[in-house]
């Protein structure tokens, strides 16, 4: 029987498919100024995926901003025509598909959070909660050779412990700041390890999980980049993030054909 997690279309020839992610609206340090200033990505576009993390929807202060612009964001799709494709991220992880199978499996897209077993090991809630996690990682001893194993296991992650999104009770704004980037020290170490290494670990899991996938377009990591790896493209969006910058990505009949820094920024 066909998982949920995994959404299979297969796009008419000569129909633009256009991806973003991690816009995460409603989040405090989320760069969309106005989401009339998302029009223009719809323009031309016959369909528009968003990996992930569209909005914050689990339960924190920003759930119900996100909640709402999510659903304002859905119906400017609706009204310019749009086929919007929502997958689920660590954000968002109420959204059901979670992969995008494209052209028989010639693309694939997903967020990028099930590339590791612990979903953001950089994170707060893991670095907070690493017990927790390697009990729950426990509970799935499929997830390393079975793909829908291992999308439940980045959903269960992201839903394990509430999130903690900022540094709470410190005055002090370079204080505040500096813990937020910098404390504890696994956590910096942590993001630039994964930024340096992003490439190669979704190319080792393409190869694991579907190695007929000729192109394959990710988010979660909020730094945008290219890499090729034999015939493969690998493509991350980046973020509408303070401190990173998003990308669109267009395809075209399996093919990827742009590459477009985004312009809706503050």
């Amino acid at each position: 029987m066909e998982s949920r997690l995994i959404l299979r279309v297969n796009p008419a020839p000569g129909k633009r498919v256009r991806v973003i992610s991690d816009l995460h609206l409603g989040h405090e340090r989320c760069e969309v100024p106005d989401l009339s200033t998302l029009s223009p990505l719809l323009e031309g576009v016959d369909y528009l995926v968003v990996a992930g993390d569209l909005a914050e929807t689990r339960v924190c202060d920003w759930q119900q901003q996100g909640l709402m612009q999510r659903e304002a964001f859905r119906e400017l799709c609706r009204k310019t025509g749009v086929c919007l494709i929502e997958l689920a991220g660590n954000h968002d992880p109420d959204i059901e598909p979670m992969l995008l199978s494209l052209w028989n499996g010639n693309t694939v897209i997903m967020h990028g959070h099930a590339i590791f077993r612990e979903g953001a090991p950089w994170s707060w809630e893991y670095l907070n909660n690493r017990q927790a996690c390697r009990a729950l990682i426990a509970d799935f001893p499929e997830a390393d050779t079975h793909l829908e194993q291992r999308l439940l296991l980045a959903r269960a992650m992201c839903q394990l412990t509430p999130p903690i999104m900022r540094r709470e009770g410190i005055r002090n704004p370079l204080l505040r700041g500096f813990l937020h980037c910098f404390w504890p020290p696994q956590r910096p170490l942590g993001i630039i390890r994964c930024w340096l290494t992003c490439g190669r670990l979704t190319h080792a899991f393409a190869e694991r999980f579907f190695p007929d996938a000729v192109n394959v377009i990710l988010g979660h990591f909020h730094r945008s980049g290219r890499w090729r790896y034999g015939k493969r493209r690998i493509v991350n969006t980046g973020a509408w993030f303070r401190h990173a910058t998003p990308y669109y990505v267009d395809l075209m009949d399996g093919r990827i054909i742009g590459y477009t820094r985004c312009k809706a920024m503050r």
